[in-house]
């Protein structure tokens, strides 16, 4: 920690953001109900038994240990809190999310600190909120926040010692506390999720034999790494994974396929994290002399190609708002021409196959949406800044010999940092499935090396001057607070609608009914995801939602379905 200062309006600035965020994640919390999984896991696993007490808990993890899965860190804090109540979770769950954030900024300004700088943190809340796949399932939804938020946090926390000594930067003594402390939590890090915990654990290999070679390892580094190993053997070798990898029995392309549609969501979502790193490219560029600016006829010729590209651009975005008020026509229209093009004309048909082909591609108009406002936006900033391809003439990485991997040592640091969140993803090619959830670690390496950017001087000079802040601030205002709102307003309906639901629920259970009936749920996830209930006339919601109140059936009526 750095020594006591003056606190300035900056500093204020950012406690103000963290603690709205708090607020308004603690809100999504409040606002979220049970759902899915959080019914079975309120039950002793395997069994209709309602967990009642702490020994309850510890009898759930050791069949889910035998018959389902290792992770016994994430349901432990999962069953614990199912027992204790929603309402201590809901504070919790929204401290998570602001440590997330605070372990991003330390990772990535190489500083443990409390001031911090609040145009840096702004970008860092931003590139999380679009960036980390799945938002509300993986943050705000108890079960999978449990799962991805919670153990994100405690492995960026528990890689913090490890990276900052490698930086030269010791937080933890070499005695016995340090020793002890450090064995004991990589047991607790390394024993929660598979890909980031393996990921973990190569990161931490590593920089030990980077030590050892400097003359530099501690007897707390090698305990760390004994604990992270054997926390990570307990996960992994649980026999519940093999119970279920023998029922799922997917072949090795599978496997491989699942990479690409895990991949291009998890990429969909750090679209202007990756814009932000061709900024950061092209400002290093510019503080290169040998660059020859173009003339003046290039960059007039350039400005023409952005007024048309732009008008383009903003009629598609009004084309796919108009088919979103209006029953999602593009998204209809296209499905139904690979229906009848490809489906059909391969005689792979069934009566569920259009409608699941419909439900696909809905959110069609939403994904363009986004790409499209964020290349206009990206374009816009390279334009305004002179920053785009027609100010420079032949640049050349290797020519210019002072490319971004030699301007200054931490751009290797974020050429790393990329490259672990590349390898995070290929660690699930053992896994029989790929959903986008699976790619928070590699989400949250990814933004780390992003924001890594501002330890080049130049960088960090030339975004953080008057003009250029000013600029990303109405960006991140213009970009977050609108959805963030929205989202807000959808969670309230969402806790409206539920509410009305669970008294009819109660009510037909204490009268003894043994199959239910109730409204649907007006709410549908889009495809970024920032709202997750799925209501049950799913197989899976219904499923544990029934053995919860011991009935037999859940109708949902009127489902709503799109006008064929």
């Amino acid at each position: 920690m750095e020594k006591c200062k003056k606190i300035t309006n900056e500093n204020w600035a950012s406690g103000g953001i963290l603690a709205s965020l708090f607020i308004y994640m603690f809100a999504l919390n409040f606002l979220m109900p049970l759902h899915r999984d959080d019914y079975e896991y309120s039950l002793i696993w395997g069994t209709l038994q309602k967990i009642t007490t702490m020994s309850d808990v510890f009898q759930s993890l050791y069949f889910h240990y035998l018959i389902h899965g290792g992770r016994m860190v994430d349901f432990f804090v999962l069953d614990t809190f199912l027992l204790w109540g929603k309402q201590w979770f809901n504070p919790f769950n929204a401290f998570l999310f602001v440590a997330l954030i605070v372990l991003i900024y330390w990772h990535s300004q190489q500083q443990i600190t409390l001031r911090f700088n609040p145009y840096i943190l702004a970008l860092i809340i931003m590139f999380c909120w679009f960036g980390l796949p799945d938002f509300a399932l993986v943050n705000i939804w108890m079960t999978g926040a449990c799962v991805y938020l919670l153990t994100a946090v405690l492995i960026f926390a528990f890689l913090l010692p490890y990276h900052f000594d490698f930086l030269g930067k010791p937080i933890i003594d070499n005695g016995l506390m340090g020793l002890l402390g450090m064995f004991f939590c990589g047991i607790i890090a390394s024993w929660t999720i598979e890909n980031t915990a393996a990921t973990m654990n190569l990161v931490i290999a590593v920089l030990v034999v980077y030590a050892y070679k400097k003359e530099r390892l501690k007897k707390w580094m090698l305990s760390g790494f004994v604990g992270s190993v054997i926390g990570f053997l307990l996960l992994a070798m649980a026999p519940g994974n093999y119970v279920r990898y023998a029922a799922q029995k997917t072949p090795l392309m599978q496997h491989i396929v699942n990479q690409f549609g895990g991949g291009f969501e998890m990429l969909l979502g750090l679209l202007p994290a990756i814009v932000f790193l061709v900024l950061a490219c092209r400002i290093v560029l510019v503080g290169n002399r040998k660059i020859v600016r173009t003339e003046s006829k290039e960059v007039e010729k350039e400005s023409k190609k952005f007024i048309i590209a732009s008008t383009v651009r903003m009629i598609l975005v009004g084309l796919m708002l108009l088919s979103k008020m209006k029953g999602s026509f593009i998204s209809l229209w296209i499905s139904e021409l690979l229906y009848e093009n490809v489906v059909v004309r391969i005689g792979i048909v069934d009566e569920h196959l259009n409608e699941q082909l419909f439900t696909t591609l809905s959110g069609v108009e939403e994904v363009l949406i986004y790409l499209l406002i964020g290349i206009q936006l990206s374009k816009y900033i390279f334009r305004k800044w002179k920053l785009g391809k027609a100010y420079f003439k032949n640049v050349s990485w290797k020519a210019q010999g002072s490319g971004l991997l030699t301007v200054h040592p931490n751009s290797y640091h974020v050429m790393i940092l990329l490259t672990l969140a590349v390898v995070n993803n290929f660690v699930m090619l053992a896994a029989p499935a790929f959903p986008g959830r699976a790619g928070f670690g590699s989400a949250v390496f990814f933004i780390i090396g992003v924001m890594t950017v501002f330890r080049i001087p130049q960088v960090k000079k030339f975004l953080l001057s008057t003009e250029h802040k000013n600029t990303l601030t109405v960006i991140v205002m213009l970009s977050v607070i609108p959805m963030a709102a929205a989202v807000l307003y959808q969670h309230a309906v969402l806790y409206t609608e539920n509410s009305q639901r669970m008294a009819l629920v109660e009510k037909q259970v204490a009268q003894g009914s043994s199959s239910l009936v109730m409204e649907p749920v007006s709410l549908k996830n889009e495809i970024l995801r920032h709202v997750y209930f799925v209501d049950l006339n799913n197989a899976i919601s219904k499923y544990g939602f029934c053995r919860y109140y011991h009935v037999n059936d859940v109708k949902v009526l009127s489902v709503r379905t799109p006008n064929r």
